[in-house]
């Protein structure tokens, strides 16, 4: 209905976009820059890949920025950052000293083989360094990462509707591209929340409902021993990031000390140096870390472990909950990027398990 002036009243789409155009504003980026806050900014990445077929086959497309948008994001934090080694950081948060916000880091997930391929000669370019937390047991697709399995097998699925146990049995449309993305997310969140051997399961479920061969990747996924060594000889920090990237909150004490220490034992031979940073996998909330993930991490010897909870690099966090902003397709526009990363650091994660992994690792003698 139009309004007594003739205009229509805003409805919730046009507040989102008034919304989303302010956050890409040059104006307000640069007013939130001014405000005085402490801590870096770590950015999460996963994949540099704008190939045909790769963002939505193999990856959610959240997760992966092209190439020419990566050179621009990598020249803008050169301008308006010093962009330091996790090292670095870690080394500050450890000691309680003050982290410079005008600090960041660059880190990503997994471990694609487009890192290498892609990212690390922009990287280069730009004289900048970076981390890689990578999934041991996928290393050059020794095993394929599930995360990939699982969406390959659902995306080629020729059927219109699974029936899975996990689901209870109920049809779960894939008729469309629409509907495989909802089921993606359905059947990857029922894996994070499973243990082991209930998420093989699942797993094995939609790929034989699906057909086995279409959970095979026509590529390489994963980077292999030799582009790691390269990575590492080029100055890049590389990280644990689990075996299997299972969530570790569901695993017992053991495996998940396991997941740990074999991840890091395999990137050691690998690089010929120790590795003393993880990565928690996913990482979001304290649904996929906790205080005993934590304390097994520091009991395993690593120096770090980064989230996937936006906030700022300080010391009022443990170097073993170290936050991290994901980068998204939104921040293809600078401005958001810039926004974000202020709006970050300025309100902080609201998660307990912050508190909760600070109790845990500043145990006296671990």
């Amino acid at each position: 209905m139009a309004t007594d002036k003739g205009r229509r009243p805003a409805t919730g789409s046009g507040l989102r976009r008034a919304a989303a155009s302010l956050k890409c504003s040059p104006f307000v980026a640069r007013a939130l820059s001014a405000v005085p806050t402490d801590g870096a900014m770590v950015l999460r990445y996963h994949s540099v890949n704008d190939a045909p077929g790769w963002a939505g086959d193999y990856i959610q497309r959240s997760l992966t920025v092209a190439p020419a948008v990566f050179d621009r994001q990598m020249c803008f934090l050169k301008e308006r950052f010093t962009v330091v080694g996790i090292d670095e950081i870690a080394e500050r948060i450890e000691a309680g000293s003050r982290v410079d916000r005008r600090m960041a880091a660059v880190t990503f997930d997994d471990g694609y083989e487009d890192n290498y391929r892609n990212a690390l000669p922009i990287l280069r370019k730009h004289g900048l360094t970076a981390a890689f937390y990578v999934t041991s047991g996928a290393v050059g697709d020794a095993d394929v990462l599930w995360t990939v399995r699982l969406r390959l097998a659902v995306r080629r699925c020729s059927l219109d509707a699974l029936s899975i146990q996990a689901v209870g049995g109920r049809p779960l449309d894939v008729s469309s591209d629409e509907a495989k993305e909802s089921a993606i997310k359905l059947l990857t969140g029922i894996v994070k929340r499973s243990r082991p051997a209930e998420a093989d399961a699942v797993l094995a479920q939609v790929i034989e409902a699906c057909g086995a061969e279409h959970a095979r990747p026509d590529r390489r996924v994963i980077m292999d021993e030799r582009e790691i060594r390269e990575m590492h000889g080029a100055g890049m920090t590389v990280g644990a990031h689990t075996v299997n990237h299972y969530n570790l909150t569901c695993l017992e004490a053991d495996d998940v000390a396991r997941e740990i220490r074999e991840s890091r034992a395999f990137l050691e031979d690998v690089v010929g140096e120790s590795v003393v940073h993880m990565a928690y996998p996913d990482g979001r909330t304290g649904r996929h870390f906790d205080g005993g993930v934590a304390r097994a991490a520091k009991e395993q010897g690593l120096r770090s472990a980064v989230t996937s909870i936006a906030g700022p690099a300080s010391s009022a966090y443990s170097v073993f909950s170290i936050p991290r902003l994901g980068v998204v397709p939104s921040h293809s526009r600078l401005e958001r990027l810039a926004y974000d990363m202020q709006y970050s650091r300025l309100w902080g994660p609201r998660d307990d398990v912050f508190d909760e992994v600070r109790a845990a690792t500043d145990i006296d003698g671990v």
